[in-house]
């Protein structure tokens, strides 16, 4: 277990603990154990979950999110549920005026609500300190769960993008300040 002195957010559903830490390359293990425990269900939906077939590769892909960070172009958080690393959610291909929404979660965590309260606070995070106009959330066809975060969260279904995913957009309504 180790002390996260910086914690973006935390919160209580059912009898787990949830927060939402930085990206550091020592839970690299645990994220690639859940990625390697969920490969099935994963590799239907996320088109890079079989490309990270080591331990090294999350270590690497943990050092690409921080420098997007570090270079403004995305934003990346740890789900940690109970103080074990079980997903990850994001925001990518971030610019001055939005950003496109990502995640993923251990089968053992999903229908809890925890990623619709997790996407809430990225919302939250992207609108207020970011000061974006509006966020793009793609499924899969079939991903209804994550279809259903989408909706739970605010998002309106928009279109069939080009790679045929549904593409869900939440608009700032809040507007710029």
């Amino acid at each position: 277990m180790h002390n996260y002195p910086f914690v973006l957010h935390n919160f209580v559903t059912g009898k787990h603990s949830v927060k939402l830490v930085l990206p550091e390359t020592w839970q690299a293990k645990d994220l690639f154990d859940q990625l390697q425990k969920n490969l099935v269900e994963f590799s239907k939906w996320l088109v890079w979950a079989n490309k990270i077939d080591s331990v090294q590769k999350e270590v690497d892909s943990i050092k690409q999110f921080q420098q997007k960070m570090v270079d403004g172009t995305a934003f990346n958080l740890v789900i940690l549920v109970d103080e074990t690393p079980a997903g990850m959610i994001d925001l990518h291909y971030l610019s001055s005026k939005s950003g496109e929404v990502g995640y993923w979660l251990s089968n053992d965590f999903q229908h809890l609500g925890i990623m619709t309260k997790c996407v809430e606070f990225l919302k939250k995070y992207a609108f207020e300190q970011l000061r974006l106009d509006y966020l793009i959330l793609r499924t899969h066809p079939q991903n209804f769960a994550s279809q259903n975060v989408a909706k739970r969260s605010g998002f309106k279904y928009q279109e069939i993008d080009d790679n045929g995913h549904k593409k869900f957009v939440l608009r700032n309504n809040a507007g710029r300040r």
